[in-house]
Parts: C-alpha cells; sequence; structure tokens
C-alpha cells in the first residue's frame, strides 16, 4: 500500500497565518471602503464632489494652491485611490505580509490619504493601528511613527489640515517602506537601490 507524503513541516501553520493575514486586512479594508463610498457619491452630482473636507492628505494642499485648487480634481484623485488600492492588493496576494499590523496601517493611511472628501476622522483608524503597532513593538520607529499620526491629525483638527498633511505624508512613506524589502532575496538586498541595507 503507497504511504501518503507527509506534509511540509510548518506548511499547515503558515497556511494558517496566510489566511489571518488577509482576515485582517480585510476588516481594515471595510473602513476606508466604506469612505469610499461615501466620496463615491459625490460623483453623482456634477460638480458636488469636494477634493478635501480638512483631511490632513495630499489634496489638502492640493487644494489651497490658487493655479490648482480651482480645477476639477476629484476623478483624478479617485483614479489615484483606486490604483493604489489595487497595486497593493497585487502586491500583497503576490508577497503575503509578515507584518499584519503594519499592513493594516499601511492601508488605512494610504486610501482615506489618497480619496477626495476626506475628514480627520477618515483617519483615525490609521491612529489606532499606530498605538496598537507602537504597544506591540516598543521601539523608536514605531513610537515616531505614532506620534507623527498623531500631530498630523491634531493639526487638522485645529483646521490647519494642509500642516497636518506634510507628517501624514511622511509617515505613509516611512510604513511602505517596511515591505521594499524582498521576502524571496536570504541575503536581504532591498528593492530600493537607495534603501539601507538591514543590519
Amino acid at each position: 500500500m503507497p504511504l501518503s507524503p507527509a506534509p511540509l513541516p510548518g506548511l499547515a501553520a503558515a497556511r494558517q497565518a496566510t489566511r489571518r493575514t488577509w482576515l485582517v486586512l480585510a476588516i481594515v479594508a471595510l473602513v476606508p471602503g466604506w469612505a469610499a463610498a461615501q466620496a463615491m457619491g459625490g460623483f453623482a452630482t456634477i460638480g458636488a464632489q469636494t477634493l478635501s473636507k480638512d483631511a490632513p492628505n495630499v489634496w489638502s494642499i492640493v487644494a489651497r494652491l490658487p493655479w490648482l485648487g480651482a480645477l476639477p480634481l476629484a476623478g483624478l484623485a479617485m483614479a489615484s485611490a483606486i490604483g493604489a488600492a489595487a497595486w497593493l492588493a497585487a502586491h500583497f496576494s503576490a508577497r503575503p505580509p509578515r507584518d499584519a499590523l503594519a499592513a493594516a496601517l499601511l492601508i488605512a493611511l494610504v486610501v482615506p490619504g489618497l480619496l477626495p472628501g476626506m475628514t480627520p476622522v477618515d483617519f483615525l483608524l490609521a491612529g489606532l493601528l499606530s498605538v496598537a503597532l507602537s504597544a506591540r513593538d516598543r521601539d523608536r520607529a514605531s513610537l515616531s511613527i505614532a506620534a507623527t499620526i498623531g500631530a498630523g491629525l491634531a493639526l487638522a483638527s485645529a483646521d490647519l489640515a494642509p500642516l497636518g498633511a506634510a507628517p501624514m505624508i511622511v509617515v505613509t512613506a516611512l510604513v511602505a517602506q517596511r515591505f521594499f524589502l524582498s521576502p524571496a532575496n536570504d541575503n536581504g538586498l532591498p528593492l530600493n537601490p537607495l534603501a539601507e541595507l538591514p543590519g
């Protein structure tokens, strides 16, 4: 009687971890997804969609530029958000993230960071996730991320959304940088040649 091949060690655990990761990311995506549905509603009436509602994102800066603020850029903002969300979905499908919490934080920053018509409330999930990340890691990098997001939200709540957008854009780049290293490279060579090699 032929013997069935034994399962590879750790394969079942890896599959369970992948399922847990995608469950976390799917739940996190519901909040900015709801924000996207609200933003899409503004396109039913031509000219009704505002670019930013005092959210600390790049569009709060663009809306206050005299040579760009009057342009109908809400469609471009929506297309940018959809494109970024699709890229993240494809990237995490091909390379499941080892750190689900950091991946969830990246989603919570990117989607409202690019969607039009956002408010500071749409970034509260990112703030909560950053606090959870800093409580888990307890290192300088995670604490800096949480503090930077808190500063951006505080400035936006004080009617200083363009100033709050700067730290939010910086922290989004810092979180995204965690995923620039290729997990397929055992030597840890970065995909970005300008990035520092891991210690």
